[in-house]
């Protein structure tokens, strides 16, 4: 199954096609369905429509996540991985890969076009 998709915030450039196999890695509960008589508990992201069984006093729950294998990914320890939408600080890189010392500050686009047009300006004196 091949549709197109966006990757990104914008721009036509972010848009391609999908090739990707996607299987449901849907994490359910399995259980018994209603009340377990083991007090309040949450069962979405906020909300008072989201808490059940107020009158009853908390304790250890009767019901199991199930977890399907295509949820499950490998661990990234000792790995380099990224997080989060963008930036330098969302990017975890492992410690067998870090540098040993300090290393330069990375030069952006705005630091590279200034040492540009400083170039060009000294080459016309």
């Amino acid at each position: 199954m091949s549709s197109e998709v966006s990757h990104g915030r914008g721009g036509a450039g972010n848009i391609t096609h999908d090739t990707t196999q996607y299987t449901d890695g849907e994490i359910v509960r399995t259980g018994v369905v209603g009340s377990h008589g083991d007090g309040p508990y949450s069962t979405g992201r906020g909300g008072t429509g989201n808490i059940a069984d107020a009158k009853s006093k908390s304790a250890a729950r009767k019901d199991e996540e199930m977890v399907p294998d295509a949820a499950v990914r490998a661990s990234v320890e000792n790995a380099d991985y990224h997080t989060g939408r963008g930036g330098a600080g969302n990017a975890h890189v492992a410690q067998a890969h870090k540098p040993d010392g300090h290393a330069a500050a990375p030069q952006g686009l705005a630091d590279r076009m200034k040492d540009k047009l400083v170039g060009i300006l000294k080459n016309k004196k």
